[in-house]
């Protein structure tokens, strides 16, 4: 009989070690080619705003007289400035408008600068000569506004022209931009300018208030919590005290930006005071003394929730109340379809705010919902797999035919449409639907990414359903999900064509009306990046410039909207880190 041979177990000892060396060289390298690839994306990026930027710079009139030959005998370059830099007096109303001539005879540069003064008179008009012999025929040439001017040369070599000082050709009645200087002008005053004050004394007290109790709360010190102690037995008092004064700080400002930041100030400031003689009286409760301060900050009920809040609100507050920011170009001017340095962006400015706030109303409660329903309710049925098949196809539909779905919806009268018009509020939904889908599915990645031992947990020591999905999983889950939402907002801010389907025009004089859909009036609006186009479809450089500008303005109003969710998605990741 054949006896079975069984092979000779390893000797687990005389194993060979694997070397650890290449799994290190290949996680440095791996970390190397992400920290570089990081590097290289900002550094395009960095690159792209700069061409953003750079036609915003202003470099005056610049160009070339071309050489004269035997079939050009005489080359002319024209000229025109709109308004004038001298008054009726002989004045110089704005900077001295100077053009650099300069060019190569007998191999050696020739320069001539030429003054140039824009007369309020008509009917003057004066050109400048150049030849070998006399060489430029004047220094100072006048002429009148709208008036144009030639340099005629007839050399047999190109001239070069720059403009060194002064308002360019485009500039607007008061004579700005100035050459190298940027196209969108700001005033910052501090508490008061030229005229007086710049705030409400109402606004101003809100502002301290918040400014006191954030910098108590941040560092705690005993001289500034025994004042905080007065207030034991007068608690509910305070809180009516900061609820009046932030009704009557509303009133006063007639509901103005400045007057509601003021009465937020007001309210953070009352919950701040509150809270934090609630750890006091914890503090002291425990047997420990004032001077403990270490301990405090663990007293206080939210504390970091509080301070987030106070600070996002102070900020936005210090902007506004105490500091008065004057830009004309996003809050003072309209467009002006003949002086392109005159226009500004009000009305697209404030129809971009309107249309992202009523989207991210519209959007962010509604999808988060849904989201929470497809991941933590609804069975795996047909009906819920055909909804997730349609919402994952949905994030990735071309945005025009969101557009065409506002038109039918939102914005027609008869049938299903519910006949808003073109407004603000059409367009606020319309963007709010295309972002949904977007939302929908990074919440529920989000809410995947959930540990099911979690809900076990909560389950295990009683929760309901909605206990645990409210106090355990959405908290858990909530950085992805702001970081869902900051993608959707961003995609859709940027978004023109489903806003020139639903209506939105190219010129409006006038600010938007967020409800005029449903209340009646002038349902007309635009938003940035309509009036980008506009203005990048002219064909003067200038309007270019201005085009640039509104590129910037919304830019930062992006990174505005975006800092806030970051903001939020931070908090709660350092409230999971706890």
């Amino acid at each position: 009989m054949k006896e079975d041979r069984v092979a000779p177990l390893k000797d687990i000892d005389r194993l060979k070690k694997r070397s650890r060396s290449r799994r290190n060289i290949v996680e440095k390298g791996g970390s190397l080619t992400l920290a570089t690839s990081g590097l290289v994306g900002l550094f395009f990026l960095l690159v792209l705003v700069w061409q953003i930027a750079l036609p915003t710079f202003i470099e005056g009139e610049t160009g070339e007289i071309y050489a004269a030959s035997e079939f050009i005998p005489v080359s002319e370059y024209i000229m025109e400035w709109d308004h004038p830099n001298v008054d009726e007096n002989g004045a110089i109303l704005t900077e001295v408008i100077t053009l650099k001539l300069s060019w190569e005879e007998n191999g050696k540069e020739q320069n001539q600068d030429i003054e140039i003064r824009i007369l309020p008179e008509r009917g003057i008009v004066n050109d400048v000569y150049i030849n070998a012999s006399t060489g430029v025929s004047t220094e100072v040439l006048e002429v009148s506004k709208k008036a144009k001017f030639h340099i005629y040369s007839t050399l047999e070599v190109p001239i070069n022209v720059e403009q060194t000082t002064g308002p360019v050709p485009k500039a607007d009645a008061t004579g700005q931009p100035l050459v190298s200087s940027f196209v969108v002008s700001a005033d910052v005053h501090l508490l008061a300018d030229d005229e007086g004050i710049v705030f409400e004394p109402l606004e101003l007290l809100a502002w301290g208030s918040l400014l006191a109790t954030t910098a108590v709360m941040t560092f705690p010190k005993p001289f500034a919590l025994k004042q905080v102690q007065r207030i034991k037995g007068k608690e509910k008092p305070a809180k009516y005290l900061f609820l009046a004064l932030a009704a009557a700080t509303l009133v006063a400002g007639a509901f103005s930006f400045s007057s509601i930041l003021g009465a937020l100030c007001f309210l953070i400031a009352s919950t701040s005071l509150l809270r934090m003689h609630e750890g006091l009286h914890r503090l002291l409760g425990q047997g420990r003394t004032i001077a403990e301060t270490d301990r405090l900050v663990h007293s206080i009920t939210n504390r970091d929730g509080v301070l987030m809040w106070s600070r996002m609100v102070l900020f936005v507050a210090t902007l506004f109340i105490p500091f008065a920011i004057e830009i004309p170009f996003l809050t003072e001017r309209y467009q002006d379809i003949f002086q392109p340095y005159a226009s500004g962006i009000r009305s697209a400015f404030f129809g971009t705010v309107w249309v992202m706030s009523i989207a991210m109303i519209v959007s962010i409660p509604v999808s988060i919902g849904a989201a929470i329903y497809l991941e933590e309710y609804a069975a795996p049925t047909r009906t819920t797999k055909l909804i997730q098949a349609l919402v994952t196809n949905l994030a990735g539909v071309p945005s025009i035919v969101f557009g065409m779905f506002g038109l039918a919806i939102f914005v027609k009268q008869g049938g299903i449409g519910m006949g808003l018009g073109p407004s603000i509020l059409a367009a606020g939904l319309t963007m709010g639907v295309m972002a949904m889908p977007i939302i929908v599915l990074a919440s529920q990645e989000a809410l995947r990414s959930v540990p099911q031992s979690l809900r076990e947990s909560a389950y295990g020591v009683g929760c309901t359903r909605w206990q645990v999905v409210k106090d355990h999983v959405l908290p858990s889950a909530m950085p992805g999900i702001m970081t869902g939402s900051i993608l959707a907002m961003s995609r859709i801010m940027g978004e023109a064509a489903p806003l020139v389907v639903v209506g939105a025009a190219a010129l409006v004089l006038f600010d938007p009306e967020p409800l005029a859909g449903l209340t009646g009036g002038n349902v007309n609006f635009t938003v940035i990046p309509i009036q980008i186009y506009f203005w990048t479809s002219e064909p003067d450089h200038a309007w270019h410039s201005m085009a640039a500008a509104a590129s910037i303005a919304l830019i930062v109003l992006l990174v505005a909207m975006n800092s806030i969710a970051i903001i939020l998605r931070q908090h709660f990741r350092r409230r999971l880190n706890q």
